[in-house]
């Protein structure tokens, strides 16, 4: 009786770490998914890209722009 006691609270302990895990895998990818880029130059206006990267026209690296500092013209490359 104790052995299976003793393995129950050993899987329960398991599964609270499994769940917080996945409570934070899923915190970073909303948080990685919320993110925009733009470039500190303006060189296309407040045109935005899902993904860090270089500025096409002046080949500077994109910065992190805030969520409500967004428009609509916001463009998958």
């Amino acid at each position: 009786m104790n052995k299976l006691l003793l393995a129950c609270l050993i899987l329960f302990a398991a599964g609270c770490n499994t769940k917080q895990e996945e409570t934070e895998t899923v915190t970073e990818v909303e948080n990685t998914a919320a993110k925009t880029y733009a470039c500190p130059m303006h060189c296309e206006g407040e045109k935005t890209y899902a993904q860090a990267g270089k500025c096409p026209i002046c080949k500077m690296d994109l910065q992190e722009v805030a969520l409500n500092d967004t428009d609509s013209t916001q463009h998958n490359h």
